[in-house]
């Protein structure tokens, strides 16, 4: 467990660092989006090194990394939206499928993220190379972009948890209900 909070929580700062960064802007903005960058890249090592470590849940690897790929192709840093909904959608899944520390296996989405929205960019850009097309790599963030990352964290989370409830429900369909056999029930 010490990798996963540890992870989590560079995640969290890292976010906190980069919104920062957007908000600063300049050159203390790209000093401060350098240390943020490269404290995602190791709360993601972190967090992909505890996922390693706890089970070989091979549905659940497959989905993070398959729906990590697809909210970095599609959610731009930009998108508060779609970064909710994408994430959280994940979230919902990736929990659903984890057969235990869900919690874990949901904050890997957002973690690896930014690796993920870094090799997507380098592609579009080659691709547009390629074809004659000017790469157009941003540079500089749009200010929206500060609150973006930590809603990527806190929707896959709010996911995560919601995926819990529904499989604790799942597993005790009388939860909620009362029965007289129930070992919950009211003398």
């Amino acid at each position: 467990m010490g990798l996963e909070r540890s992870g989590t929580a560079l995640l969290v700062l890292a976010t906190l660092v980069v919104a920062a960064s957007i908000l600063a802007g300049g050159d203390v903005g790209r000093a401060l989006n350098a240390f943020g960058g490269i404290g995602w890249f190791l709360a993601a090592g972190m967090l992909v090194s505890a996922a390693v470590r706890s089970s070989r849940q091979y549905m659940t690897w497959a989905a993070v990394i398959g729906l990590t790929a697809v909210v970095a192709f599609v959610v731009r840093p930009s998108d508060l939206i779609l970064a909710a909904v994408g994430f959280g959608s994940a979230g919902i899944v990736v929990g659903t499928l984890a057969q235990n520390r869900e919690l874990l296996w949901v904050t890997l989405v957002p973690a690896l993220y930014l690796p993920f929205h870094i090799g997507t960019a380098v592609l579009k850009a080659t691709v547009r190379s390629l074809m004659g097309t000017e790469p157009g790599i941003r540079s500089d963030p749009p200010p929206t972009a500060a609150i973006v990352p930590i809603v990527m964290v806190v929707a896959a989370l709010a996911g995560g948890y919601a995926a819990m409830s529904i499989k604790a429900h799942r597993s005790d369909p009388d939860e909620g209900r009362f029965s007289p056999t129930s070992p919950h029930r009211r003398a």
